[in-house]
């Protein structure tokens, strides 16, 4: 549970420090007092963006410290272990362990969050914190009236999805059968679109394959090789200067080794001259060596060139088809890229996509059977969550209606009605939507005689107060959370009602820690532990204090305060009074000592109005 709650520096607040205990924890004030300053700093505390617009005129930094102390099973804990948060052990030989969280805003600076002294993220912050506390706002109400939350709402009575605090997947091991069904229905519609895709491109794919299978018979035609453009362009310079490489060949032929006096037969007359030389100085050997080895090279050189000369001719058939070839490959390149192996490339790469396309009947087909499996699965698990909803709809209507009861609302009429879901996929002419083949709708009928209609169309005010609270109280006997915090969600009742709403919140608070903001003293009177929160003006600043209530004359006084208003009178006194012996007597009593609190309050509250 919430042990304090410590702030300054935040909004209209200097500094204050707030101590809760077990059971039901009240804070009055006057309207703008800054009750709901409070809650705003619980919510920072369990995970709430913070930002530098929070921090009180003049403060360098707003912080928000919240107590809490939890059994050491406690899953919070475990979550904290988890991501490498310390444990605070609780007091001294208690069977408890305690956990600090700390919210800093800096002006001009990022916020922090700390963890028993240890910095952590917000976010490890928020998730480590889910469902310690359960805080419903004063207008938290109005979320009833859409539609959507009577689904989760029913799902989290169910079973069907973890409520809020408790474990989810990960942490007990058990995938609740809605995240099942929410996966076989994400695969389910994207294979469906995919076949609509299919389908609905089957004409371009035609056109694609058609166009594709052109482009692929004329490079098939065609047939690059890589490195061919450059040796067709080799070729064709050899071939149209053939006569010119021809006389080049047999002229160098001719000086080399061919006509007298050539360089091969002066090479070998300036060895033969050099033999006899060589004979009479060894050092002579080695020049003698290079030439005769140069004579063999000269002589090689001169076949050559006669070969050479003798091969090479002008074919002006074999020009001419080289010099087609050559455009025909550069036509291609400019088509396909600029160059021929990207041409080439392209080529592998259409016979690809023409394989895709061709096969997109076999995809389709493909899809049709992975559509017909996904299908099953999906209906096999739709029909669990069905069954589960069904009879979870009744039970769940029943037992809103039976705490509705004892909230005046007696003979109002509720059920929870599964409707077809508004979108989904359509699998064999049944819908099934993100969360199955139904949706849930809270349908109310307050009053005798009246149909029952969407709780929308028929709520008042007062009435959609009592059905969240009657909803509260029904999803708390699955819900593990600790701590329920009710921001004046009493607003729009008054009178016997407001009597019987904290009749029921008392009930609440006997098995749980319960916060309640409200202005109401029929509410007020059932305090474990009543708080005034008022505005103090001292130099010149407003700041809102806390004040514990901790004697008698002090509740009566602002139970007093809260009937009669700025002029509290004896009588107010006396009946706050009663209010308050009403609230604690033993149920069988309550009623009897009820009635005359509750005319006494209706007095007072005239005699306020004439005044």
């Amino acid at each position: 549970m919430l042990t304090t709650l410590r702030i300054s520096g935040f909004a209209i607040v200097d500094a204050i420090e707030v101590r809760f205990g077990p059971g039901l924890n009240v804070l009055t004030g006057e309207t703008g007092a800054g009750k709901s300053i409070l809650v705003n700093a619980l919510h920072l505390v369990l995970g709430g963006r913070m930002s530098a617009e929070v921090l009180r005129e003049g403060a360098e930094e707003a912080v928000v410290e919240g107590l809490f102390e939890l059994p050491p099973d406690h899953r919070v804990l475990a979550r904290l272990r988890d991501v490498g948060l310390p444990v605070g052990a609780g007091p001294a030989g208690g069977e408890s362990a305690e956990l600090l969280v700390r919210r800093v805003a800096a002006r001009g600076g990022r916020g922090r969050a700390f963890v028993n002294g240890a910095l952590c993220t917000v976010s490890m912050l928020e998730e480590a914190l889910r469902g310690l506390v359960d805080v419903s706002g004063q207008h938290e109400h109005v979320s009833l009236l859409d539609p959507t939350t009577h689904t989760e709402i029913l799902d989290a009575f169910a079973g069907l999805r973890h409520a809020q605090g408790e474990p989810g997947p990960e942490l007990c091991g058990v995938e609740p059968t809605l995240l099942r069904f929410r996966a076989a229905h994400a695969a389910l519609a994207a294979l469906v679109r995919e076949r609509e895709s299919l389908a609905a491109d089957e004409g371009e794919r035609a056109r694609r394959s058609d166009y594709l299978a052109f482009q692929l018979r004329e490079l098939d035609a065609a047939d690059p090789r890589p490195g061919e453009l450059e040796a067709l362009e080799d070729e064709r310079r050899v071939l149209a200067s053939a006569e010119k490489l021809r006389d080049a060949a047999r002229a160098a032929e001719a000086l080399a080794y061919g006509e007298e006096g050539s360089a091969s037969e002066r090479v070998a007359q300036a060895a033969r001259a050099l033999a006899e030389a060589g004979l009479l100085d060894r050092r002579l050997e080695a020049p003698l060596a290079l030439l005769r080895s140069a004579a063999v090279e000269l002589e090689e050189a001169g076949r050559e060139l006669g070969r050479y000369g003798d091969a090479v001719g002008g074919d002006p058939e074999r020009l001419a088809v080289v010099e087609d070839r050559l455009e025909l490959l550069r036509a291609l390149a400019r088509k396909h890229g600029g160059s021929l192996d990207a041409a080439i490339a392209r080529r592998a790469a259409m016979r690809e996509e023409l394989a895709r396309v061709s096969g997109g009947g076999e995809r389709l087909r493909e899809v049709g059977a992975e559509i017909d499996a996904r299908a099953k699965e999906a209906l096999a698990l739709a029909a669990d969550l069905t069954r589960a909803r069904t009879e979870a709809a009744r039970v769940f209507a029943e037992a809103v209606r039976r705490e509705l009861d004892g909230l005046a609302m007696g003979r109002c009429r509720l059920e929870i009605a599964l409707l077809a879901p508004e979108v989904g996929v359509d699998v064999g002419g049944k819908l099934l939507g993100p969360t199955g083949a139904e949706r849930a709708e809270l349908r109310i009928a307050p009053n005798p005689g009246e149909p029952l209609r969407p709780l929308a169309r028929t709520a008042s005010g007062g009435e959609l107060s009592r059905v969240l609270l009657a909803v509260k109280r029904t999803l708390a006997r699955r819900d593990p959370v600790s701590t329920y915090v009710f921001d004046e969600v009493d607003a729009g009742i008054g009178g016997a009602v407001a009597e019987a709403m904290g009749r029921v919140l008392a009930d609440v608070a006997r098995g749980r820690q319960v916060i309640c903001v409200t202005h109401l003293p029929q509410v007020a009177a059932f305090a474990e532990r009543h708080h005034r929160v008022e505005k103090r003006v001292s130099g010149g600043r407003t700041a809102t204090a806390v004040a514990l209530l901790e004697s008698e004359e002090a509740r009566r006084g602002e139970i007093a305060r809260m009937m009669a208003g700025a002029t509290v009178t004896d009588s107010a006194i006396e009946h706050a009074g009663a209010l308050i012996a009403a609230a604690r007597a033993p149920t069988p009593e309550r009623g009897r000592r009820a009635a005359p609190a509750r005319a006494a309050a209706r007095r007072v509250s005239a005699e306020a109005r004439d005044r």
